[in-house]
């Protein structure tokens, strides 16, 4: 069965989509989309990925956080119909790896220079003119990371089925 891979944490909360975010665009693969999902990170990351997955059927999205090694988490990556994360190691793996891969980019960093890079990424970023803040805590915005936490789950979604959707040939013609 396809599957796609959510990684719903990066190393720093400033560059986290907000979970509520991560819930919905999961909610939207799971009414609209008849494939797995998996949540993937760190065994730190478990609890926080339990909130995100609990409203689900453990039958389409499994909490793979904590579990397993980081080779089985590559293997889970490389087979994935597409990678939904942040700007983050899984998110730069994924692209790495030739993985379509959608990366929710928040405004602590400059988004041309740290971005995951590959003809099978879109990277969805909202402009704002404190970027880059470079900010390293999420509690240190005064504006509530509206960087992140406009960037739409249905925007995601759509972005995530159109990789899935598309062809190798229209990935190419996209990047000509």
């Amino acid at each position: 069965m396809r599957h796609v891979v959510v990684a719903p944490f990066s190393n720093s909360d400033i560059r986290d989509w907000p979970p509520a975010h991560f819930r919905a665009l999961i909610a939207r693969f799971v009414a609209d989309w008849d494939g797995l999902i998996h949540v993937v990170g760190a065994p730190g990351q478990a609890l926080r990925a339990r909130e995100i997955v609990r409203p689900f059927d453990s039958g389409r999205v499994v909490n793979q956080c904590g579990r397993g090694s980081w080779g089985e988490a590559v293997t889970l990556i490389r087979g994935a119909a597409c990678v939904v994360g942040n700007n983050s190691g899984i998110a730069h793996l994924a692209a790495f790896e030739g993985v379509r891969t959608v990366c929710v980019f928040g405004g602590a960093h400059q988004r041309l220079e740290w971005r995951p890079i590959g003809v099978n990424v879109v990277t969805l970023s909202r402009a704002m003119a404190c970027s880059p803040c470079h900010l390293h805590h999420a509690a240190d915005c005064p504006f509530g990371l509206a960087c992140l936490e406009e960037v739409a789950p249905g925007l995601v979604f759509e972005t995530a089925i159109r990789l899935i959707n598309q062809t190798p040939e229209e990935v190419f013609a996209n990047v000509a």
